[in-house]
């Protein structure tokens, strides 16, 4: 940032004329941008930067006595700048513009107001703990790709994450072994029934129709780290986790113990898939039905809230990378097909019906929890409600993700009606005196970009080019968080 520009930004925050800039002041004009106070990227910049840059790093001046507002000099506000997501917070160039988020934020608000008084449906009986769960729980988070999150009700309940681990699962797979490979056992094409259906969810030869699906799931999970042993793998995948959702995921023992005792189901689809050679073989140990069908319980158990969900969303929202650690997770190539199948897969035996509706990528959980990617803003957005209706989806949370799409009118084919195109075209025709003109030949249109931004050159859509949270983005890995 170039000297001037740093001048009047702190000139801007200096409203009192003292030659300092608040702390609260700047963090409630990052709470305003969507950085709340407990983002770990400023949770840790700025208490390092009070500490060791400036006045705060002289050890002759004693530090801020508790309860004494603090405050940055303009060295230490310059310093902080270095940090990139602050710096795009108060230059206002996050994924979603300060006043656009506010609208989005306002209008979820008003969803979620409309929606308190709907209880309709019923929790899931068939596990212990998602039996026992409160139905009355509701709660919606946002999160963007860089990490601006806005929260109401109960979006910090922790939750099972259930079937919403489907995509991210697959994403895996295909980061190991490229689609191809992953292909010749898993499908992508929809089953025709519901989840866990027994008798469509296996195709003519065996294999998985597709990864949404618990036998999907299953054969999918059987591929990723296949030649480590349980633990290590359930290691790998938990820290997978924990940097997409920036806080530690760690699983649910009850909900495992009762998937294990209730998914007989499951072990009967892993059993199927191992009898026609579907199920993958790990080349050096024996590895069965039983072995791939606990790691799938597992999985399925890792605790969430929407709040952390929305950040495994904002991922593939992001095109793969992870919005508090700006690491790369997934590519964007793998991330566009997760999210392909998202769309034509991920809400159970009712896919098809929400396309139509929402036409974008979603997942369900039987916990209560609907995930939504919006690509085209770089968002995700998590509902979390425990109420299902008979497919297995949340009543409130489906009704979150159709009451917003028509609210901000996010339809990737929104701008494909005919009395729009009417409409514009008469426009047009007045402006030029009554004569119509189109484009050159192969030449966009406004339509054209609104229908082909969502996916084209990845899950970025049209802000495909825009930079992640941090300066470098790097391969997820090292230690567990």
């Amino acid at each position: 940032m170039a000297e001037f520009d740093v001048e009047s930004l702190f000139r801007s925050f200096d409203t009192d004329r003292t030659n300092v800039v608040w702390k609260w002041k700047l963090l409630a004009e990052l709470e305003r941008a969507g950085l709340r106070a407990d983002d770990p990227r400023v949770e840790h910049a700025l208490p390092w930067v009070l500490e060791n840059v400036g006045a705060g790093a002289d050890a002759r001046i004693a530090p801020f006595e508790r309860g004494q507002p603090e405050w940055l000099d303009r060295d230490q506000f310059q310093y902080l700048l270095r940090e990139p997501v602050i710096r795009k917070a108060l230059t206002d160039d996050l994924a979603m513009p300060t006043d656009e988020f506010a609208e989005f934020t306002q209008g979820v608000e008003e969803i979620y107001a409309d929606l308190l008084d709907e209880r309709s449906g019923e929790v899931a009986d068939y596990i212990p703990t998602l039996a026992t769960a409160d139905p009355e729980q509701f709660g919606i988070a946002v999160c963007t790709a860089d990490g601006q999150v806005f929260m109401i009700g109960d979006a910090e309940n922790p939750f099972s994450v259930q079937s919403t681990s489907k995509p991210f699962s697959y994403a895996m797979a295909l980061e190991e072994h490229g689609a191809d490979f992953v292909h010749q056992y898993v499908g992508q094409e929809q089953s025709g029934g519901p989840f866990n259906d027994p008798l469509r969810s296996l195709d003519a030869s065996g294999r998985p129709h597709n990864p949404m699906i618990n036998a999907g799931a299953i054969g999918t999970l059987a591929l990723v780290d296949a030649d480590l042993d349980d633990s290590k793998r359930f290691e790998k995948l938990q820290h997978t986790w924990s940097t997409m959702a920036g806080a530690r995921v760690r699983m649910d023992e009850p909900t495992f113990l009762g998937e294990q005792e209730t998914g007989h189901n499951n072990r009967m689809f892993a059993s199927a898939m191992a009898g026609r050679d579907t199920l993958y073989k790990r080349s050096n140990r024996m590895y069965g039905p039983i072995e791939a069908t606990d790691f799938y319980f597992r999985v399925c158990s890792l605790e969430v809230d929407a709040r952390r969900l929305a950040a495994a969303g904002a991922t593939l929202a992001g095109g793969g990378v992870a919005p508090y650690k700006g690491q790369r997770v997934f590519s964007q190539e793998n991330t566009r097909r997760v999210l392909k199948v998202m769309e034509h897969s991920g809400m159970y035996n009712d896919s098809g019906k929400f396309s139509g509706k929402v036409g974008l990528p979603a997942k369900s959980g039987v916990s209560g929890n609907v995930l939504m990617v919006v690509p085209s803003k770089r968002l995700a957005v998590v509902a979390f409600s425990p109420r299902l209706d008979p497919v297995g989806n949340s009543v409130r949370g489906v009704q979150v993700c159709e009451r917003l799409v028509e609210k901000f009118d996010l339809h990737p084919l929104q701008d494909l009606g005919a009395d729009k195109s009417r409409a514009a075209e008469a426009a047009h025709r007045v402006a030029l005196g009554g004569v119509a003109t189109a484009g050159a030949p192969g030449e966009r249109t406004t339509t054209d970009e609104n229908f082909y931004g969502s996916y084209e050159g990845g899950a970025a859509g049209r802000h495909r080019a825009a930079a992640p949270a941090t300066t470098n983005v790097t391969r997820a890995g090292g230690p567990q968080l």
